[in-house]
């Protein structure tokens, strides 16, 4: 028998597109990424209406993504939240709760009814949390099975406006971002639940165009994703796949794609062509589930393949056969790599 050791063992880690840019247009790209992944990109969503003072039944609910390798000891891990008050002069408070999201086991609260974490009184300013949650996220375990609550009140009984609802951690073998995927907004008092569009396959959510498409593939006209897969520096990739799930919106209708692998301006690979589409699917009932295999990212066959996995892009070109526009159901990239 033979026994060897590993940072981290061989496995599979796959993470949602979390970044996406809309060119279908043809006219350039429009950010439509998740809502809660910057701050003070201009993209915020507005929660409902809260109470005067903080309830048990009325709060905010993130479930992050689980993408990081288990069993890896978590040396900091900070939740990252900005909000503002909705209406000028009234003010908005928040404390927080953080949760095993697979067992709703509460791990630790910051702030309280009596005393909350953080308030806002500007309708134009946001107000930053970066609040640690170490003694709670101990792990990768954990950081992969993560859930705050956010508690609010608003003076006047209004909403709030939300930018950024994050987790940064640090392990032994750097530091990385987690994403909300499932996001629930029960301010009101009544539950609100919003998946991320394109993380999650056959939830009923899916990420429209914003444009409709030409009936012929052309450069400019394409949907753009990012996925920051945090792959240690140093590890060994055995395998990447992308995972592409598309239907037209219309009935009857052909949609084809074909991709581009890129890193910065770099094109790394092509999968497919104008000419000979990677794949096609007619009608707006059942998805093509695509699995695209991206051998050329993998250690055997790129010097530079943990760069380019991290900092990687990939173009979907796309063409709809009545001028429509396209649904998109999941988009996942799937990284095999292991650390000696």
């Amino acid at each position: 028998m033979s026994v060897t050791t590993k940072r981290v063992f061989p496995g599979v880690r796959s993470t949602s597109a979390w970044n996406l840019k809309d060119a279908s247009a043809g006219s350039g790209e429009v950010d439509n990424s998740d809502l809660f992944l910057t701050a003070g990109d201009s993209r915020i969503k507005t929660t409902g209406n809260w109470g005067s003072a903080f309830a048990s039944n009325r709060w905010l609910e993130f479930d992050f993504n689980s993408s990081r390798p288990g069993g890896v000891p978590v040396s900091a891990a900070t939740f990252n939240f900005s909000f503002a008050d909705n209406v000028a002069g009234d003010t908005a408070c928040i404390y927080i709760e953080v949760y095993r999201a697979s067992t709703a086991t509460l791990l630790g609260s910051y702030g309280s009814s009596g005393t909350p974490l953080a308030c806002s009184s500007s309708n134009v300013t946001f107000t930053t949390v970066n609040q640690s949650i170490a003694t709670e996220v101990t792990s990768t375990d954990v950081l992969n099975d993560l859930r705050i609550r956010v508690y609010g009140k608003e003076s006047g009984g209004k909403a709030m406006k939300l930018d950024l609802a994050t987790v940064s951690a640090t392990t032994a073998y750097g530091s990385s971002t987690t994403y909300e995927q499932i996001s629930r907004d029960q301010a009101s008092g009544t539950l609100t639940t919003t998946n991320w569009s394109v993380g999650t396959a056959a939830d009923n959510v899916n990420y429209p165009a914003a444009s409709n498409w030409a009936t012929t593939f052309s450069a400019s006209r394409y949907l753009k994703f990012a996925f920051d897969p945090s792959v240690p520096a140093g590890s060994v990739i055995t395998s990447v796949t992308l995972n592409f799930y598309y239907r037209s919106n219309t009935a009857g209708d052909t949609a084809c794609w074909y991709g581009e692998a890129y890193n910065g301006a770099t094109l790394l690979a092509s999968y497919g062509s104008s000419g000979t589409p990677q794949s096609c699917n007619t009608g707006n009932t059942t998805y093509s589930t695509d699995t695209v295999t991206m051998s050329t990212l993998t250690s055997a066959n790129d010097a530079n393949a943990v760069s380019d996995v991290n900092n990687l892009a990939v173009r979907a070109y796309m063409k709809e056969s009545g001028g429509k526009k396209t649904q998109i159901d999941f988009v996942q990239l799937n990284v095999n790599y292991y650390l000696d």
